[in-house]
């Protein structure tokens, strides 16, 4: 069959350039969200990335099918009512933002959940490599996450503070800490797969290694 013929089946909306332009078009602009499509659901998925949900109201700064949100969660405030959701997820999202937008939206995350919602959020866990890097002084054999080809412990923890764009590597204590000023009371430290409420388990496997789980119950 002709390439020419394969690439006209192939959805228009399934291309890179035209899923930039189209994110470019209607990020941060509320008129584009179709509130039909999202107002009987009450979990968020923030920075979902190519793994929307179907159950959640799936945002992120880059549109593709899948998407109900295009957002840029660094510059405006969510474009949901208060306390209209139940539960809210977000998995390595935060780190790629400055450490007071962060701060904002932990504060917005709180707005946006009923009593009793649930905050998921899953970032690099800066206490396991920092913690990985001083074994590794003793002993050289041990390997931080992902860094099997890295012959020291500092060019691993440069890497996962300074690639992907990342912005502010957080451990339990100080998302602890934000999260209580937000005004969230239940903080707990948690592991991949296990939380309280199971509808927000949707962690990534490939993560498990170098990720922090931490909730907050409103």
């Amino acid at each position: 069959m002709p390439i020419s013929t394969i690439r006209l089946k192939r959805p228009i909306n399934s291309y890179a350039r035209v899923q930039a332009f189209t994110s470019s078009i209607i990020r941060g602009k509320p008129v584009f969200i179709d509130r039909r499509q999202i107002e009987n659901k009450t979990l968020l998925n923030v920075g979902c990335g190519p793994f929307p949900k179907k159950d959640f109201i799936n945002l992120d700064y880059f549109w593709h099918p899948g998407i109900d949100v295009c957002w840029d969660i660094a510059r405006k405030p969510y474009p949901l009512k208060d306390q209209s959701l139940e539960g809210i997820f977000t998995e390595h999202c935060l780190e790629h933002i400055p450490f007071d937008k962060c701060v904002a939206n932990i504060s917005e995350f709180y707005r946006l959940l009923k009593p009793g919602g649930v905050c998921r959020i899953v970032v690099p866990d800066g206490e396991l490599y920092s913690d990985l890097y001083q074994k590794k002084k003793l002993d050289n054999s041990v390997i931080l996450p992902y860094g099997e080809n890295e012959p020291t412990g500092m060019i691993s923890i440069n890497r996962i503070f300074r690639i992907h764009g990342h912005l502010f590597i957080y451990d339990f204590y100080t998302l602890q800490m934000l999260m209580k000023n937000a005004g969230f009371k239940t903080i707990t430290k948690e592991s991949f797969g296990k939380g309280a409420d199971k509808r927000l388990l949707i962690d990534q496997s490939d993560r498990a290694i170098e990720s922090l789980y931490i909730e907050g119950i409103k």
